[in-house]
C-alpha cells in the first residue's frame, strides 16, 4: 500500500563518471514492506514526470537492523528536533509492537504434543 510522503526524500547514487539525483517530496509516495528475504522500500513519483519515475531499495533484514542501531548510536551526537523525535519513537514502538505479534501468531500456530493429542481424541 503507498503513502504519501510527508517530508522530502533524496536519492542519490554515485559513480566515478556520472551522478544521479532523485528528488522525492508531498507530491510522492513511498512503500515500506516485509518481503520473503527482505525489505523493500520504494519511492514513486506521483506527478507522472518521466524523470526518476522511481527509487526501489532492497535490503536483508540484518543490513535494516544494523541501520537502526547506527541510528541510535548517532542520536546523541545529532538529535532530531522534538517533532520527529516523537514520530520515530512511535514508528520504532509500532514496528516492535508488529514484530512480537507476528512471533506470538507464529508460535501459537505450533501445538505441542500434548495438543496435538487433545487435538486427536476432539476429533473422534
Amino acid at each position: 500500500m503507498t503513502r504519501s510522503i510527508t517530508g522530502k526524500a533524496e536519492v542519490v547514487l554515485e559513480y566515478p563518471d556520472k551522478l544521479f539525483i532523485g528528488t522525492f517530496d508531498r507530491n510522492d509516495h513511498f512503500e515500506a514492506r516485509f518481503e520473503a528475504n527482505g525489505i523493500l522500500l520504494t519511492l514513486q513519483r506521483g506527478d507522472g514526470t518521466e524523470a526518476c519515475r522511481a527509487a526501489r531499495l532492497h535490503l536483508a533484514p540484518q543490513v535494516l537492523a544494523r541501520v537502526l542501531f547506527e541510528l541510535a548510536d548517532s542520536v546523541s551526537e545529532t538529535a532530531p528536533a522534538a517533532a520527529n523525535r516523537v514520530a520515530l519513537r512511535a514508528a520504532a514502538r509500532t514496528l516492535e509492537d508488529a514484530l512480537a505479534s507476528a512471533e506470538a501468531e507464529k508460535e501459537g500456530a505450533e501445538l505441542t504434543p500434548e495438543e496435538e493429542v487433545l487435538l486427536l481424541h476432539v476429533m473422534e
